[in-house]
C-alpha cells in the first residue's frame, strides 16, 4: 500500500513515504523552503522506491493548525496531485502528529503538545497515554501561552515548537518542559496516524488555521 506524507505545518519540512513495512523519508528545519522542497524530495522517495506517482494507493498530509503559508504550500502540492491521479487523501491534524512524537520519546505521561501560532499565542492541545497512542482531550485550541493554565490546570508535561518558544512564561505557570526537547510535527508521524484516519477526495481537503485572520 504506497502512501506519500506531507507535513508542513511548521518550520520543519517532511516528506515521507511508505511502501510496505518500508518508510523512507527527508526532513529539514528549513523556513519558508516548503515550496521548492516538497516535489523534488517526493520525486527522490519515489524513484528510491522505484514506482511513481500513479503507483500511489493514497495520500496523507497533515491538515493544520499551523503557518498559514507552509500550510498551504503542503495542502496544495496534495490537492494537486491527488486530483492528478486520482488518490485519496487522510487529513491528519499536525497537533496529533506532535502528540504522537512527545509520546514516543515521554512514553506514559500526561502532556500537551504545543505549536507555535506567533502574535503571542499558541495552538494547543492536551493528551493522555493509551494503549493505542496518546489520546487527544478536547479540541484544539488558539490561546495566549498564560492562558493554558486556566483549561486543565498545569501538572501536564509541555513539550513541542510552541512551547520552547514561550518556555518562560510556562514554567513561570508552573508548567514542566522536557529537557532538550526537540520534538516536531513530522511526515511519518503523518503516515503512521493516517492508518486511522478517514480519507477524503483531493477537491474535499480543508485546512483548518483556529485563527480567523491568518498570517503566514
Amino acid at each position: 500500500m504506497p502512501r506519500l506524507a506531507i507535513e508542513s505545518s511548521t518550520e520543519l519540512c517532511s516528506v515521507a513515504l511508505q511502501c510496505g513495512e518500508s518508510v523512507l523519508s527527508r526532513d529539514a528545519v528549513e523556513s519558508r523552503a516548503h515550496a521548492n522542497l516538497i516535489l523534488p524530495w517526493s520525486r527522490e522517495l519515489l524513484s528510491e522506491a522505484g514506482i511513481g506517482f500513479g503507483d500511489l494507493d493514497s495520500l496523507a498530509v497533515s491538515r493544520g493548525p499551523g503557518g498559514f503559508t507552509s500550510l498551504r504550500i503542503g495542502l496544495s502540492i496534495v490537492q494537486g496531485l491527488a486530483l492528478a491521479h486520482d488518490l485519496p487523501v487522510h487529513p491528519v491534524s499536525s497537533l496529533d502528529a506532535l502528540a504522537f512524537n512527545i509520546g514516543r520519546t515521554h512514553p506514559g505521561r500526561n502532556f500537551l503538545a504545543l505549536l507555535d501560532a506567533r502574535m503571542g499565542e499558541v495552538y494547543a492541545a492536551w493528551y493522555q497515554p493509551s494503549p493505542s497512542g496518546p489520546q487527544r482531550i478536547g479540541e484544539e485550541r488558539l490561546l495566549a501561552p498564560d492562558a493554558l493554565a486556566e483549561v486543565h490546570g498545569t501538572d501536564w508535561l509541555a513539550a513541542g515548537p510552541g512551547a520552547r518558544a514561550h518556555a518562560e512564561v510556562l514554567t513561570s505557570s508552573g508548567f514542566e518542559l522536557p529537557v532538550d526537547d526537540q520534538t516536531w510535527p513530522d511526515a511519518r508521524a503523518v503516515l503512521e496516524l493516517s492508518q486511522h484516519t478517514q480519507p477524503v477526495p483531493g477537491y474535499r481537503i480543508e485546512p483548518v488555521y483556529l485563527r480567523d485572520q491568518v498570517t503566514g
